[in-house]
């Protein structure tokens, strides 16, 4: 009975990790096609080219790069980047002038 519970134990290590794994995958192209997701991509297109049928990435990475910059500033001692609502810095604790 001991062999056939090891046996039983390695048989469920093995194969309850593929499964979730599995089940993960399937999990996650269910949500990728989802509708919320459709409607964002297409806010995406609309706003860059307008034509609501392609989406560049070299045009939505500078853009997203441009938004992330206004939107944060560097701090003067170590230059470690912080949102503008901080007052002082993430990484040195440097109060930001504002």
């Amino acid at each position: 009975m001991d062999i056939g519970l090891r046996l039983l134990v390695a048989g469920f290590c093995i194969v309850a990790p593929s499964l979730l794994f599995v089940g993960f995958v399937r999990f996650l192209d269910s949500m990728r096609n989802d509708a919320l997701v459709d409607r964002v991509l297409d806010r995406l297109d609309e706003d860059i080219d307008g034509t609501g049928t392609t989406l560049d990435p070299a045009t939505f990475l500078r853009t997203a790069q441009e938004k992330s910059r206004e939107q944060m500033t560097a701090c003067p001692e170590c230059g470690v980047p912080n949102t503008l609502e901080s007052s002082r810095c993430g990484l040195c604790g440097t109060r930001l002038h504002r």
